[in-house]
């Protein structure tokens, strides 16, 4: 469970506000361009905030209104959960992307989703209250307000709170950040500020500490690669530390009073007063750019946390009964997108109504060009600025047939970056079409005969692509595409299929914006194969023109019958003699074939020399186990005996 790079954890928790007069802070040479946009929070005091980057949504912790909010990038608040009484800090786990918060009155640690829903909840069995978090080492690690750091191993066979596992000599509950297997923490209150930095991989942690300047170390952050420990505090301290030994590695110019600190994915430092925010280029020791707090209130304790990957900072400012969520920006630009949706097609004469949005928060009265393109040119339509609320509508009446494009154009400034949306669509009238289709030949087709099918198209609008399906009966055949082609000139999309059972053939044309789906079908009834053979004759020879098997009258006719493996399927045999003057039935019935589609039978009995006999398998529709196939006679197999 390793921490991210970036700040997931804040300073020991409380609900007061940070009061007394606005610190002096840095000039910003040049103007500022900053992205100033603010939204009210419904919490009634500030906990801590960490970004989850998989979600995009911020958590925020309202102790004093015992809840959990999550928001998006934009401040919408999209989930609260509440009957969290003292709800403190909070830390986002990388690897199963939950978040922890602590919550002291309750001796537990609760675990939200991705979404703010909440999971799990673990229970000290002992006397821990945790206040503060952090994830280091795979281990969720917590500060008491006694200043003792404690840990809960969420993996473990009996995860509990054990309390007291690091020892820092700190006296008050401490401001904790992790970082890959390094937990940094500092006492707020002390002065002069100290920092203790523990490798917690190993089973007893290692602790290095050092003092680092005069002031409270009110906040610290990781840089993104974990080779600065960030620390900002009161008495102008804000300077980057090597965690392997605390020692300092470069001072920032700050603000004499600093109570946040967080870091960029580019290695951007932002560090923060009660009303402003400076920030640092990667390796500048002086602001590039410096943004104000806008609300009434005042920039809330460890409350900095930027955008996982992105150029947002954001911030917590409020006072008693209002507290609001600030998007500062960065020295980059914001990425802008703007979506549309359109219609699929428009009747010709009426009008279209199309939506749009901007992703990303923009001020309202931003340029917006917004053009029309059809057959006659292209002309603006409205509107011609972003709106207050970045939603808006087009309506426009095309005036020709054919496609229409929309373009919204952004052009973006030295805060926001260009974006660009475009969207067609069938401008036309509805007709209806005409569809046939044709097969080669006609009546009862042969078993394996192959047919020919021709589907012919009328006008359309703009699809002319045909489908030829064929579906051959019984459910253990499936509907199969024989061809899909677009039609040529004449509209003619022709096929072949070689057929064995009763087939129904369809023509497929799918529609297209102004042109209504069509579908016609014809079924092509088919023979099966169905022969009979005779075995254990001496000889062939013709008796009136006719071939006859001649078999010994002591010997049994072995006749086998074939016909395809259908399940279930029986041939009607039918066996006859001549009584010299017409062939009467003998003997007839119904006979299974096999698995592999043959049957067997044996002619046994005292057999007559000088009879005439004669035999044939037929196929009857329905009555023999399916209706696969057309009835189907097979030849006559004759044969006679001698002595």
């Amino acid at each position: 469970m390793p921490s991210v790079s970036h700040r997931m954890v804040r300073a020991a928790l409380t609900a007061a506000l940070v009061a007394g007069s606005t610190a002096a802070v840095l000039g910003v040479p040049g103007p500022a361009r900053a992205v100033d946009l603010t939204t009210t929070l419904p919490i009634a005091s500030f906990g801590d905030i960490v970004v989850n980057p998989e979600s995009r949504l911020i958590f925020i912790s309202d102790p004093v209104g015992g809840k959990l909010i999550t928001t998006d990038y934009a401040g919408v608040v999209k989930k609260t959960t509440i009957n969290l009484p003292g709800i403190a800090g909070l830390a986002f786990d990388a690897d199963g992307g939950e978040v922890y918060a602590a919550r002291p009155d309750a001796k537990e640690i609760s675990v939200f989703k991705k979404d703010g829903s909440p999971t799990q909840n673990f229970t000290a069995s002992g006397n821990a209250k945790p206040v503060s978090l952090a994830v280091a080492g795979g281990r969720v690690w917590f500060g008491e307000a006694d200043g003792g750091i404690g840990r809960l191993d969420p993996g473990g066979d009996e995860p509990d709170l054990t309390p007291d596992v690091v020892t820092t000599g700190l006296d008050a509950t401490p401001v904790l950040i992790g970082e890959g297997d390094l937990l940094a923490a500092a006492d707020p209150s002390a002065t002069p500020g100290a920092v203790a930095v523990v490798n917690v991989a190993a089973g007893t942690p290692a602790v290095v500490s050092a003092p680092v300047g005069a002031g409270q170390a009110k906040a610290l952050a990781f840089s993104p690669d974990g080779d600065r420990l960030l620390v900002a505090g009161s008495e102008g301290l804000a300077r980057a530390l090597k965690p392997a030994d605390v020692s300092t590695l470069q001072n920032y110019t700050a603000a004499a009073d600093n109570n946040a600190v967080a870091v960029g994915s580019t290695g951007a430092v932002a560090v923060g007063t009660s009303k402003a925010v400076s920030v640092f280029a990667p390796g500048s020791a002086t602001a590039t750019k410096q943004f104000t707090v806008k609300t009434p209130g005042v920039l809330q304790p460890g409350s900095l946390a930027w955008e996982p990957g992105g150029p947002r900072l954001f911030g917590v400012s409020g006072e008693a009964g209002r507290f609001d969520l600030q998007i500062f920006g960065d020295p980059a630009k914001l990425v802008t997108k703007v979506t549309l949706t359109a219609p699929a097609k428009l009747e010709l004469g009426r009008t279209a109504t199309l939506a749009g949005s901007f992703a990303a928060p923009i001020p309202a009265g931003l340029p917006v060009v917004i053009t029309r393109k059809d057959a006659a040119g292209s002309r603006r339509v409205s509107p011609n600025v972003v709106p207050a609320n970045g939603q808006f509508t087009i309506t426009d009446k095309p005036a020709r047939s054919g496609t229409v494009t929309y373009t919204v154009a952004f052009a973006g400034n030295a805060d926001y970056s260009p974006a660009t949306v475009t969207k067609s669509f069938a401008v036309g009238t509805t007709k209806p079409t005409t569809l046939a289709l044709a097969r080669g030949g006609s009546g009862v087709l042969a078993y394996g005969k192959t047919v020919s099918l021709t589907a012919r198209l009328g006008s359309t609008h703009s699809n002319r692509v045909v489908e030829i399906w064929a579906d051959p009966f019984g459910g253990d055949q499936v509907n199969r595409l024989v061809r899909r082609a677009t039609a040529n000139k004449q509209g003619v999309v022709t096929a072949t299929f070689k057929v064995t059972r009763n087939t129904t053939f369809s023509a497929v044309f799918a529609g297209d914006a102004f042109t209504p789906a069509r579908t016609v079908k014809t079924t092509v009834p088919v023979r099966t194969s169905v022969t009979t053979s005779i075995s254990r004759s001496y000889k062939v020879a013709k008796i009136g023109g006719v071939s006859y098997h001649h078999l010994r009258k002591t010997v049994d006719p072995y006749i086998t019958t074939k016909s395809p493996a259908v399940p279930g399927r029986s041939v009607y045999l039918q066996l006859e003699y001549f009584n010299g003057q017409k062939w009467k039935v003998w003997q007839a019935g119904y006979f299974g074939i096999n698995e592999y589609g043959n049957l067997y039978n044996e002619l046994s009995g005292t057999h007559t020399a000088g009879v005439r006999y004669r035999i044939r398998a037929i196929y009857l529709y329905a009555k023999s186990g399916d209706t696969f196939n057309a009835t189907t006679y097979g030849n006559y197999q004759y044969f006679t005996f001698t002595k």
